[in-house]
């Protein structure tokens, strides 16, 4: 019985992150909102102190019958990486979690723009924002992504 509960965490678990990273390009109009505000909420969950999503962390208390489990193998605190590397596709931790918070951004950005166009709402209500968003973005790309990357 703990394998079957195991195996529909982490069904949903799978099917959570699915949603999250292609939810933008394809969640119905009227969903957009929901995802919109509950997308951050799930990455900073993810991204707080432990670095484990509440679903890795219920499997894991499922598994080793603890509220407080010590893990056997780190890969259990990493569900997506893990399934990759069952797969055979070994990818560093840091490399693994940059690409994903990109498709993740992508995906989330996507879905806003949707919304946007869908109430009609000027991104960009004129040139000089236009002008100014565009050099905050990129500036803030130039300085935070490659900080995130750490090069050797």
């Amino acid at each position: 019985m703990k394998k079957v509960i195991i195996h529909i965490i982490e069904l949903f678990h799978l099917l959570l992150a699915l949603s999250l990273m292609i939810g933008g390009y394809i969640i119905p109009k009227e969903y957009i909102p929901i995802f919109l505000l509950s997308t951050p909420y799930l990455v900073i969950d993810w991204n707080d102190t432990d670095g484990s999503c509440w679903l890795t962390k219920l499997r894991n208390m499922v598994h080793y019958q603890s509220t407080d489990p010590n893990v056997d193998d780190e890969i259990e605190n990493q569900f997506l990486n893990g399934i990759f590397r069952k797969m055979g596709l070994v990818v560093k931790e840091e490399t693994f979690e940059f690409i994903l918070y990109i498709i993740l951004y992508a995906s989330w950005l996507y879905a806003y723009v949707r919304f946007m166009k869908q109430y009609k709402i000027k991104i960009m209500p004129n040139k000089s924002t236009e002008y100014f968003v565009t050099f905050m973005v990129i500036g803030w790309i130039l300085v935070t992504l490659p900080s995130l990357k750490k090069f050797n």
